[in-house]
């Protein structure tokens, strides 16, 4: 997929076990926003791995893993219409940032020695900058409708988010379940 002025295409190969991938573009999205904040920018996670500035999704993060001489990911940034002026001003820093996770993931990956999940050496993190983290969401199906309303409270280390409805009971919702949007009166 050739770059564009709405897209960015790094490829990574962080040294980590392949069921590690699952998760690889949570890490990237996290490595974008940390370099954005650290450029100043008002950035957050929008889950499961999106980047919101300044309130509004700027960037989708998707990340397609394969094998060739090892194994990759291959890492896009897709632009929103309100990102594209911001892919465009910060190309150089976000391709740093997406080269920069993967090895400071690896890196937390082994130290950490075994873990319970891929998310785990960087899940305080990556939720305390989730964009809608503490606050109420609606828990949306892929056809629009809806599946729930409730807080975000949690994730696990597999990048599902838990979602504690007004009656108390949790809903865990991994990305291709549904996707979280503020809620709506």
């Amino acid at each position: 997929m050739a770059d564009s002025l709405d897209r960015l295409t790094v490829t990574v190969r962080p040294d980590v076990p392949m069921q590690m991938y699952t998760c690889v573009q949570h890490v990237m999205a996290l490595g974008c926003v940390r370099a954005l904040r650290d450029a100043g920018l008002e950035a957050h996670i929008v889950w499961p791995a999106g980047v919101a500035v300044d309130g509004e999704e700027a960037l989708h993060v998707r990340a397609r893993a394969g094998y060739e001489e090892g194994l990759f990911a291959e890492v896009t940034l897709a632009a929103t219409e309100r990102g594209t002026s911001l892919l465009a001003q910060r190309r150089q820093l976000l391709s740093e940032a997406l080269e920069a996770s993967a090895r400071e993931w690896e890196a937390s990956l082994r130290r950490a020695g075994t873990v319970a999940g891929p998310l785990a050496p960087v899940l305080d993190e990556y939720f305390s900058l989730l964009l809608l983290a503490q606050k109420e969401v609606d828990v949306v199906y892929p056809n629009g409708n809806l599946c729930a309303r409730g807080v975000l409270a949690g994730m696990d280390v597999w990048g599902r988010a838990a979602v504690r409805t007004a009656s108390g009971r949790v809903v865990d919702i991994s990305p291709e379940q549904a996707s979280l949007r503020g809620a709506t009166a």
